[in-house]
């Protein structure tokens, strides 16, 4: 299948301007949700699309934390903050991720996550292996005396669809393929303080849907053409909400988890006091290596 590079470099330039301007934004007493809000309407303004909404995953939580409408939660002084979004142009998708603390107690833990992305990206070529990858993550991170997320990995990305293989993970044990010119991957270290192991904990607000789906007919209509409208994308709670109402979205949401025709991805939780920073680039394995999308 031809790559197209020159949308999957327009998702990219946006994707990393909707960053910057968000890692602008974070101060304390600023609401989770107005952050997400001005990302999305920014990515929109640019004639792109989200390929998931944009999360915001802040301390232990390493990613998958979104936002409903009414979230009251905050940034507080000491926050570690991850900011994941995913833009896409015709199909083409760019994920990106970036951490930024409020204040100066962790500096060392964005610098072995931001560090084990360029060691990563530097050995990117064809038929590289990927547990050569996933090696020079954990070693980068032990270095500076941090743990790799052993149950994260890096993935894959095709046109409309957020995660393929391969996966890349952060730790080469049980790893095995090899990288081919013309893939598109994204690479994302997470360095923590704690065990290295992430569970699911808390309520979802972020989901997906199956590709074929065959919702209750009761299920509101207009939730179902929105949901299908994504493509298979990831959604969440906040962008129905918004359309159709509370409880319009609650039943709709309650009925189609219960048939299984939607599932929830609830939050991504370090065990423990712990602290998660998180980088993540989107690049083209091209025949002299990466070509990176996000930066």
């Amino acid at each position: 299948m031809r790559v197209d590079l020159e949308k999957y470099r327009e998702a990219g330039r946006i994707n990393a301007e909707a960053r910057r301007q968000a890692l602008e934004s974070l101060a304390p007493g600023v609401r989770y949700v107005d952050v997400l809000d001005a990302a999305e309407a920014y990515i929109r303004s640019q004639g792109a699309e989200l390929a998931f909404p944009a999360q915001v995953s802040v301390n232990e939580v390493a990613a998958h934390d979104c936002c409903d409408l009414d979230d009251p939660r905050v940034f507080e002084d000491g926050d570690v903050i991850k900011l994941d979004f995913g833009v896409h142009v015709d199909g083409c998708i760019a994920d990106g991720a970036s951490t930024h603390e409020l204040g100066n107690r962790h500096g060392d833990l964005l610098e072995a996550s931001r560090h084990a992305l360029e060691a990563a990206i530097a050995l990117v070529r064809p038929n590289r292996k990927i547990r050569d990858i996933a090696a020079a993550i954990q070693s980068t991170m032990r270095e500076l005396d941090y743990q790799p997320v052993a149950n994260l990995t890096g993935h894959g990305i095709a046109p409309y669809t957020i995660h393929c293989s391969p996966a890349i993970p952060n730790v080469p044990e049980g790893t095995s393929g090899v990288l081919k010119e013309g893939m598109m991957i994204c690479i994302e270290p997470f360095a923590t303080t704690g065990r290295g192991y992430v569970e699911e904990k808390g309520r979802a607000e972020v989901f997906g849907a199956r590709r074929k789906l065959k919702p209750p007919k009761h299920v509101d209509s207009g939730v179902i053409d929105q949901i299908m409208a994504r493509r298979g994308m990831p959604f969440c709670r906040r962008e129905l909400a918004r359309e159709h109402g509370v409880e319009t979205t609650e039943n709709s949401l309650r009925d189609l988890l219960r048939v299984g025709a939607v599932f929830g991805y609830p939050p991504l939780v370090e065990h423990g006091p712990a602290f998660v920073a998180q980088f993540e680039h989107t690049m083209f394995v091209g025949p002299e290596g990466a070509e990176v999308m996000t930066r």
